[in-house]
């Protein structure tokens, strides 16, 4: 059969090369990828250890020079609670002047009635149950509300956002 041995196709010589070169990429991108888990498990694993850890005792005797006695480690005082008010800019501490006047009214008692919207920012008009009517701004003291944070509309109308609580067009 002379035929038949035309339609026989020779050998692929890099047929197998490209099998071993995909192989070895394959062993190299698994070696990699377990790397990289390895490490990032590794980099938890020590973040929730110093998280969780505690406090631990400090045996500094083997790095001290034979003549010093032993002390005891002296911590620092408590640091100050942070004010987290977007509004306030630490320039100069506030002074009490005066001793504080008692609150006039309480946070609920407030209805929002209008705001209005202009180039230097919105400004909300407060009504106080059984009380006198209010214009405030962000930054603005609200007695009995605290500091205006924002005032924002809403897909359910204007809000005012104050340190204590938010007050809208209802009592909420």
């Amino acid at each position: 059969m002379p035929g038949a041995s035309s339609l026989r196709l020779p050998p692929r010589p890099l047929a197998g090369a490209v099998a071993r070169r995909r192989r070895r990429e394959a062993r190299i991108e698994r070696a990699v990828l377990g790397g990289a888990l390895l490490l990032a498990l590794t980099a938890s694993g020590f973040a929730g250890y110093v998280i969780t850890g505690g406090s631990r005792p400090y045996a500094v005797q083997a790095v001290l020079p034979a003549g010093v006695q032993t002390f005891a480690w002296k911590r620092g005082p408590d640091p100050a609670p942070i004010d987290l008010d977007p509004t306030t800019t630490g320039a100069i501490p506030e002074r009490p002047s005066a001793p504080p006047a008692p609150e006039p009214a309480a946070a609920g008692s407030y209805t929002l009635r209008r705001v209005s919207t202009g180039p230097e920012g919105s400004v909300a008009v407060l009504e106080e149950a059984g009380g006198p009517v209010r214009e405030v701004a962000t930054g603005g003291e609200l007695p009995g509300a605290g500091r205006v944070l924002a005032i924002r509309s809403t897909g359910a109308g204007w809000v005012v956002i104050t340190t204590q609580t938010i007050i809208g067009p209802a009592r909420l």
